[in-house]
């Protein structure tokens, strides 16, 4: 058991509760919250850990990530998402031999280090599952699926079940295997068919990268724009498999993360099973908009946050992600869009995952990150802790510290 005090300790609950000068006990779940001498008292035999002036609050969660392009610095083509896709298409295989373990283990203590615990990987290759898995953070693994042309279905499942295999012979509480559909232009609808029944039935967590991209939006409402072009080279006279709406109700049932949906009807959506991965760099490189966050946040859906790959990023700090936002989204008043990107990287992000973590109240698994403390008013606590911190000083991941 550990008792650890805390300047500030914020529990990331929905009320975005803030205890001052208290202390959380724990062992691999969280005891309860109380004054750090009546703690001491009730539990004698506990390892104290006093963190003085500093902030205590639940570990991030990155719920979406491209380990495997890790190698990537300025390969690829931004500004345009059809070019974007067509530098993946001919780099994809260079980049994931290129991006080797060190490489891999270097951004996932990069991430570690910047107050994350729990990632969610989007595996095209599964050549990273073994070092995820032996990796000190939780990662749910989302193995994914593609391919759009009829003929090469049965090639496709057969790749996609031998690389789920080797990823479900790793599982633990810190590594979960999952399923991904690529996305909708990508997908021939006996895949997507495939891999929903299969993750239903096996009662898995899924994601699908959703209307990412205006192209995207003129592709599957019109059948036309810059992907009929591209989709040309790879099938004769291409059509859009699905209408937006079409291709949700594949996910009828499934708990699902539906990453980016910059232009998605929000409508479409389930919100007690699907939620919104949101990933503000990668949406700036790869597009010429932004998610309406404002209006995800004022109708109930759920959000989470992710970094996306270096594909699509410079940085896998979570807190350069988090700081993007706040520059990004201009629609709620500043510390209240702080408090909300906190809840989408903690409590609301677990909820997605369906998780019991991402919060500090009693029962929940011990997921604990320490930031540097510092002077400020209550209110602006968590924009200051955005704004202000570099990098976690601590990182517990249920209940148990992690060496840096």
């Amino acid at each position: 058991m550990k008792i650890l005090k805390a300047k500030w300790i914020l529990t990331c609950d929905e009320k975005f509760k803030i205890h001052r000068d208290k202390a959380v006990v724990f062992d691999e779940k969280i005891e309860e919250i109380l004054k750090p001498n009546e703690a001491r008292e009730k539990y004698p035999e506990a390892e104290f850990i006093d963190c003085g002036s500093d902030i205590a609050m639940p570990a991030f969660i990155n719920t979406h990530t491209h380990l495997e392009f890790s190698a990537n610095r300025t390969h690829l083509i931004y500004g345009d998402f059809v070019k974007w896709v067509a530098s993946i298409v001919n780099a994809r295989e260079e980049l994931s031999k290129q991006a080797l373990e060190t490489i891999i283990e270097k951004e996932i203590l990069t991430m570690m280090k910047s107050g994350v615990a729990t990632i969610g990987e989007i595996s095209s290759f599964g050549t990273e599952a073994q070092i995820c898995a032996k990796s000190p953070a939780r990662f749910v693994f989302f193995n994914e699926i593609l391919g759009a042309d009829k003929n090469t279905i049965d090639a496709n499942i057969d790749k996609f079940s031998e690389r789920f295999t080797r990823s479900a012979e790793l599982v633990s509480d810190l590594f979960i295997p999952a399923v991904s559909v690529h996305a909708p232009y990508s997908t021939h609808p006996e895949i997507t068919k495939f891999a929903t029944d299969f993750a239903r039935d096996n009662e898995l967590l899924m994601s699908s990268h959703f209307m990412e991209s205006n192209h995207e939006r003129d592709w599957l409402k019109h059948g036309k724009g810059a992907f009929k072009e591209w989709l040309g080279a790879f099938l004769p006279n291409p059509k859009p498999f699905y209408s937006p709406k079409s291709y949700i109700e594949y996910f009828k049932g499934v708990r699902t993360l539906f990453t980016h949906c910059v232009f998605a009807d929000l409508k479409l959506f389930d919100k007690k099973l699907h939620s919104i991965t949101h990933c503000a760099v990668s949406n700036r490189l790869l597009g010429r908009d932004r998610l309406k966050l404002t209006s995800v946040i004022k109708n109930g859906y759920l959000f989470s946050i992710g970094t996306d790959g270096l594909s699509s990023n410079i940085s896998l700090n979570f807190l350069d992600e988090l700081r993007a936002n706040l520059f990004v989204h201009d629609g709620l008043e500043l510390s209240k869009l702080a408090r909300e990107l906190l809840l989408g990287a903690t409590n609301r992000a677990a909820k997605s995952l369906d998780l019991n973590l991402g919060e500090l109240s009693s029962g929940k698994i011990a997921d604990i990150a320490v930031f540097g403390g510092f002077e400020c008013d209550e209110s602006q606590l968590a924009l200051q802790l955005i704004l202000q911190s570099k990098n976690a000083k601590s990182l517990y991941i249920k209940g148990k510290k992690c060496n840096f």
